[in-house]
């Protein structure tokens, strides 16, 4: 690579590509090693280290994007990314794309973050109000046990009262045998 492109592209390091890329950095020289094999090339230092341009981001992208289709090895996503690279110059439309892309996952991360909030919420209360029907019906029951307890205890009162009156007719004498 020439250093006319080094001067008009910003040079990313892989940490933050990986982070651009919402992928992990081993994923990442994984990636490279890959699109390597298949005919890519990345700047490098003299250490042998990889700088990554605008360009090198967008094909890592798309390698990411093709990737995900079923039946689509990444040996198989390398190669149709060295080709669509030979066919294809990268334009500003691409990078926009990307972008916009970016921005669609952005927005549909916080609407699942919104969503994720809304259902803990919501979770939260039907765990409240399960909580207070537990109470309600603790207390309807305990309330029936009471009412039990005391109506119980008044047909008890009133078998006794009626056992005793039922004694006392038995051993109820005519006031003139009273003295015998």
């Amino acid at each position: 690579m020439t250093s006319d492109i080094q001067e008009t592209q910003t040079v990313y390091n892989s940490s933050d590509v990986a982070t651009l890329l919402k992928i992990q950095e081993s994923t990442l020289r994984k990636y490279c090693l890959m699109l390597e094999e298949a005919g890519y090339e990345f700047l490098k230092n003299e250490f042998g280290h990889r700088g990554y341009l605008n360009d090198d981001v967008i094909a890592l992208k798309r390698l990411i994007e093709i990737k995900k289709h079923p039946d689509m090895t990444l040996k198989k996503a390398c190669n149709a990314v060295v080709a669509w690279l030979k066919d294809k110059s990268i334009t500003d439309h691409d990078t926009t794309e990307i972008t916009k892309n970016d921005q669609h996952n952005d927005s549909y991360e916080e609407l699942l973050n919104r969503f994720e909030a809304f259902t803990e919420q919501q979770e939260n209360f039907n765990k409240e109000l399960i909580e207070q029907l537990k109470k309600q019906q603790s207390y309807i029951e305990n309330s029936l046990l009471e009412r039990d307890k005391k109506l119980m205890e008044a047909l008890r009162e009133t078998q006794e009262t009626r056992k005793l009156i039922a004694a006392a007719e038995e051993n109820k004498k005519p006031w003139w045998k009273f003295w015998k």
